[in-house]
């Protein structure tokens, strides 16, 4: 357990000189991060970019991968007012998806075998305080939002109660991303 809590420490760590790493790179080269060409394919076929980052948002749940690069990703793609709506559309789909599709595609027996005592103790917690949970979860980012739609799903906790906790915490977490991000950019 506690060789886990330093590997947790070093991959934090990593990644926070990775980000700093890159803000200073960036503030000293600008000409390195010159993505006029994407911005001119974006608008040249915004349409199908947009389907195609919506899609991906959508299944990303499915897969526990992190939403945050995408909501960065996002900012250098779209307007950032844009950029925040498609992204709360795409956590509202991929959390319909995660939701009543975990336990059909067998996730559950999957997500319940590799993390048992995790499950049990979000789900004691979930009994108590159903909405604050879910966007308390949803709000940090180090966790994945999608486990807590799988365990709101399986204690068959309201559609639309999970959504809106998703929409508080992420929608919170992603404005927070993607203006900030705008702001320095």
């Amino acid at each position: 357990m506690e060789n886990k809590i330093k590997v947790r420490r070093k991959t934090l760590f990593i990644w926070i000189a990775a980000v700093v790493a890159i803000l200073i790179l960036y503030y000293m080269n600008r000409d390195l991060f010159d993505i006029s060409f994407l911005k001119e394919y974006v608008s040249d076929h915004k349409l199908q970019v947009v389907g195609l980052y919506l899609i991906i948002l959508t299944f990303i749940g499915l897969t526990f991968i992190p939403s945050t690069p995408f909501a960065v990703a996002g900012v250098l793609l779209f307007p950032p007012l844009e950029a925040y709506i498609i992204n709360i559309i795409g956590i509202i789909t991929s959390s319909v998806i995660v939701y009543y599709f975990t336990q059909y595609l067998r996730l559950d027996a999957w997500i319940e075998m590799k993390y048992p005592k995790q499950i049990e103790k979000i789900k004691k917690a979930l009994h108590k305080k159903e909405l604050p949970i879910i966007a308390g979860w949803s709000f940090f980012p180090v966790v994945p939002t999608d486990l807590i739609i799988y365990v709101s799903s399986t204690l068959n906790i309201r559609f639309w109660k999970c959504v809106v906790g998703v929409i508080i915490g992420e929608g919170t977490l992603n404005a927070f991303y993607i203006f900030s991000i705008d702001f320095f950019i």
